[in-house]
């Protein structure tokens, strides 16, 4: 043996701080990137000098202080199995360092609260010591890893998950893991599919490729060839409750399966009574029916299971708010917000609620809560500025919907929106330009071809009313809504009797009141009259401004 140079095995040993081997078989060649820049032994000392510390290294700035010395040395200069054993070893140095840090970012269940921060550094350590030693395989995995966690660099995590597979051509059960890995990290569904396929061959006892490739097929909207995959997985494994809801899911989504997913739904459940996923899935399954008394059995059931369970507390208030009872619904929520204080689909239910109740100031201060929190959200400020219309303060709601039109020109929901608040003072010929520019944005939205055409044909401004593009953009709005929807037949009924066609008014105004419920039913009914006696309806709302009440604590939740 040469002097100053140490054995491998000797350097092996050193490489088992912190739980984390390496074994050299698996390093392969070292860089050839590090220049020397002096004679081949000048470096020999501060080699020896690395080895001998990373021998008795039990910190963070041990390694550091290794791999320092490592790098030293490579730049003054040594031979070239003294320049391959000093990659190598602040490879393992770095890697260790790395490992350390991931061991408390990843498979944690409480990951440590700065866990992007330490992703950052524990990566910029692996690329290092790939730096180092390219074929240093366990660090190919690692940083795959990493990159799968939320706001991970794909580009990086793709190009580790290659090189792996690359490397750990004979270790099936490994280079399965990193083809599950690239599958998550492709673009193309068939890209995603042939790897999870690949996986699968190589570890055919292993359900986790199978698992994920019928994810894959069921989020890409393949239902059909999703619900086969989870028959599969469920001929493998039948007591798996799971793959029955899953099945359920998929299911649900063919157009005349909903039995057949009500019956995989129901064995899931059965499977596995105490779990509240099948009592959710079942509710919205009956829900997307408008069957409310069946979803609000399957809630209770849920609750029953795990009364804490706010995902079933707010469905359930859903519920309760669809069959008019704001108390329950209420109740629900506050629940809700007990257990889990600022949940955001909390208090935005709530808002609902209290706009149920026409509370709208409390609506609008749920609202202001939650932009307090999130001041650039447009969907929480168009919420909010309908409320203030809705509470009659349209010049509020036009204030905030004129912010929203000037930092984008292009959002018809504002525009649309302000329209309406136009309409309610009176201002027709504002209403008109902002129902046109929605409507370009948006031709096939049937409130904004209705809202125009009624205020074409009803406005008492001679110079805005036009019935003949009035009953153009009624008609496409009812066709839009298969004529069934009782205040739009009623727009298009407005539209014939500007042009003097009272007897096609009368026609469609009846088949509205037909359609029509409570208070709508009336004012539809006096339209009627009006068409019926051969008069054409007139119509300018002039809400007047209802002021400002004292604000609470916006922390009142």
């Amino acid at each position: 043996m040469r002097a100053g140079v140490v054995p491998r095995a000797l350097v092996a040993a050193g490489m088992l701080l912190a739980g984390a081997p390496i074994g050299l078989a698996t390093i392969g060649d070292a860089s050839p990137g590090w220049a020397q820049e002096a004679a081949p032994d000048a470096g020999r000392e501060q080699l020896q000098r690395a080895m001998t510390l990373q021998l008795r290294a039990r910190s963070i700035r041990d390694l550091d202080e290794t791999i320092a010395l490592c790098e030293r040395a490579l730049r003054e200069g040594l031979g070239e199995e003294d320049a391959e054993l000093a990659h190598q070893i602040a490879a393992s140095c770095l890697f260790q360092k790395a490992n350390g840090i991931a061991a408390a970012v990843v498979d944690r269940a409480r990951p440590d609260p700065r866990w992007q921060q330490l992703r950052e550094i524990a990566l910029n350590d692996l690329e290092k010591a790939i730096e180092h030693v390219p074929k240093l395989t366990e660090a190919y995995p690692l940083i795959y890893k990493l990159c799968l966690l939320p706001a991970g660099d794909r580009t990086q995590g793709l190009r580790a998950a290659n090189k792996a597979i690359e490397l750990l051509a004979e270790n099936p059960p490994q280079l399965a893991e990193a083809y599950l890995a690239r599958a998550r990290f492709r673009e193309k569904p068939e890209d995603q599919l042939a790897d999870l396929d690949k996986a699968a061959e190589l570890t055919p006892d292993n359900p986790q490729p199978k698992q994920l490739r019928a994810a894959m097929l069921f989020d890409q909207g393949k239902y059909a060839e999703a619900a086969d995959a989870f028959r599969a997985l469920i001929q493998a494994d039948e007591e798996n409750a799971a793959y029955h809801l899953a099945l359920g899911e998929a299911m649900a989504n063919i157009e005349g399966q909903f039995d057949s997913a009500l019956e995989a739904i129901r064995r899931g459940i059965e499977l596995n009574p105490k779990s509240t996923q099948g009592y959710l899935l079942r509710a919205r399954l009956h829900a997307s029916r408008e069957n409310a008394d069946a979803a609000l059995t399957d809630l209770n059931q849920a609750l029953e299971a795990d009364p804490k369970d706010v995902s079933a507390l707010l469905f359930r208030a859903e519920i309760h708010l669809f069959r008019v009872d704001a108390k329950a619904a209420r109740a629900d929520v506050d629940r809700a917000l007990q257990i889990r204080p600022g949940l955001v689909a909390g208090i935005l239910l709530r808002s609902r609620v209290h706009a149920s109740e026409q509370k709208y100031d409390d609506a609008v201060r749920d609202m202001e809560l939650l932009i307090q929190n999130d001041p650039k959200n447009v969907d929480f400020r168009l919420q909010t500025a309908a409320y203030h219309n809705a509470g009659d303060r349209p010049r509020k709601a036009i204030k905030m919907l004129t912010e929203i039109v000037e930092e984008d020109k292009g959002n018809w929901r504002a525009l649309r929106s302000r329209g309406d608040a136009l309409l309610s003072i009176g201002k027709h010929a504002e209403a008109i330009q902002d129902f046109t520019r929605a409507l370009e944005l948006k031709p096939d939205e049937s409130g904004i071809l209705n809202n125009l055409a009624w205020v074409l044909a009803t406005s008492p401004e001679d110079q805005l009313r036009d019935g003949k593009r009035s009953i153009e953009l009624g008609t496409k709005a009812c066709e839009l809504t298969e004529f069934k929807e009782a205040h739009i037949l009623s727009t298009l009924a407005s539209g014939y009797a500007e042009t003097g066609d009272f007897e096609t008014a009368v026609r469609w105004s009846s088949k509205a009141v037909e359609l029509g419920e409570g208070t709508v039913k009336e004012q539809l009914q006096k339209e009627l009259d009006s068409y019926k006696a051969a008069k054409p309806w007139r119509e300018k709302q002039d809400t007047k401004e209802k002021p400002d009440v004292p604000r609470r604590n916006l922390l009142e939740t």
